[in-house]
């Protein structure tokens, strides 16, 4: 062979070659929604699956479930039900029922780590009761459960119903001592339709059984500094005689630890989408405003704090600060269990920014 052709007979040998972890979408089926749940037997996982069919040139969603030893095995089990094999790559949002969710999750989602080419940015929730249910609601369900999962939780986290919870960040809580994992928590509502409940409390790396409910997972939201986009608290001004309702534009959180003690201190900016009353233009009832928000604020603040010291979940990550700075607390004994007896002070301030047009 001529040494001018030997060049362009490589740069040909490069080009025919394919990528060694490819896969044609001929021969797999993109699955969006998966669920996990604990199988009929004991240490036995049961997966269920949402996928694409088309059907008279539209697109329409199947179900199939399998069982196995592992999440794997179970992939693979449901995959000799359909037509192509389950791909799991495009991934948007795995389920864990609760149960399952108790015992260490992270065995569960170890599968998604080991395949470079799957996406580890997808949503993780728990979900409550029979997992089948979510993907055929009980109730007047008119959406796909690939399309409504996924857009429910964006919703969730542009409204501060909860903080962003991707496989990626899941697993890097899992293994925090310092800090613990909070996940979207989904429900069966009363007209049989799935909904966001909350988030579920984890302690080290299980779920414990406690959750904080929406207006809770809020105040969570704000005392851990996650905000979405809108977070709007509504509070009955003094004796009932008129709503008031908040946007959260800023806050400012502040640690102080010293002798076994800890102060949490917020600054909260507001400014106010609600207050029929339309007096704030006046000095003296906007400084019983901030007041009036900072009592109130404080005590759901007290009652949140309460929750996650009960569930042995420190969610706020005191524990960073403590291990970072004070070890001799750090090394009292096992930090969740420290954690739920420490002291912790709560001290809100409101400075109300914005009144609104009509003021």
């Amino acid at each position: 062979m001529s040494k001018r052709l030997l060049p362009a007979f490589l740069l040909g040998l490069l080009l025919l070659g394919g990528c060694w972890d490819e896969a044609q979408y001929k021969d797999i089926t993109i699955v969006p929604v998966m669920g996990l749940t604990n199988g009929d037997k004991e240490g036995e996982v049961k997966a269920y699956f949402s996928y694409p069919t088309f059907e008279e040139e539209t697109i329409k969603y199947a179900q199939s479930e399998g069982t196995g030893v592992s999440t794997r095995a179970a992939r693979e089990d449901a995959s000799h039900h359909t037509m192509e094999a389950l791909d799991v790559s495009h991934l948007e949002v795995l389920m864990i029922s609760s149960d399952m969710a108790k015992k260490n999750v992270y065995p569960e989602i170890d599968m998604f780590f080991r395949t470079p080419r799957n996406r580890i940015t997808s949503y993780v929730a728990v979900v409550e009761g029979d997992m089948k249910q979510y993907f055929n609601p009980p109730g007047d369900f008119k959406s796909e459960v690939a399309n409504y999962y996924p857009e429910l939780l964006r919703t969730g986290v542009l409204y501060t119903y909860i903080t962003v919870s991707t496989m990626e960040n899941a697993a890097k809580l899992l293994f925090d001592e310092t800090i613990d994992l909070t996940l979207p928590y989904l429900i069966i509502d009363e007209n049989g339709l799935p909904a966001l409940d909350g988030i579920a409390l984890f302690s080290n790396n299980h779920f414990t059984g406690q959750t904080l409910r929406k207006q809770e997972a809020i105040l969570a939201g704000m005392m851990k500094n996650k905000l979405g986009k809108y977070t709007r608290l509504s509070y009955e001004w003094k004796e009932k005689d008129s709503p008031i309702t908040v946007q959260v534009i800023k806050v400012n959180r502040k640690l102080k630890i010293s002798d076994e003690r800890v102060k949490m201190k917020f600054d909260i900016d507001i400014s106010v989408d609600e207050f029929p009353k339309n007096d704030l233009y006046k000095k003296q009832t906007r400084r019983e405003a901030e007041k009036f928000l900072s009592a109130e604020i404080k005590k759901d603040f007290e009652k949140v704090l309460t929750t996650t010291q009960e569930a042995k979940s420190d969610v706020f990550g005191v524990g960073r600060k403590v291990h970072a700075f004070h070890q001799d607390l750090w090394k009292k004994g096992d930090w969740r269990e420290t954690y739920s007896t420490l002291s912790i002070e709560i001290d809100v301030k409101v400075n109300l920014k914005r009144t609104s047009i009509l003021d």
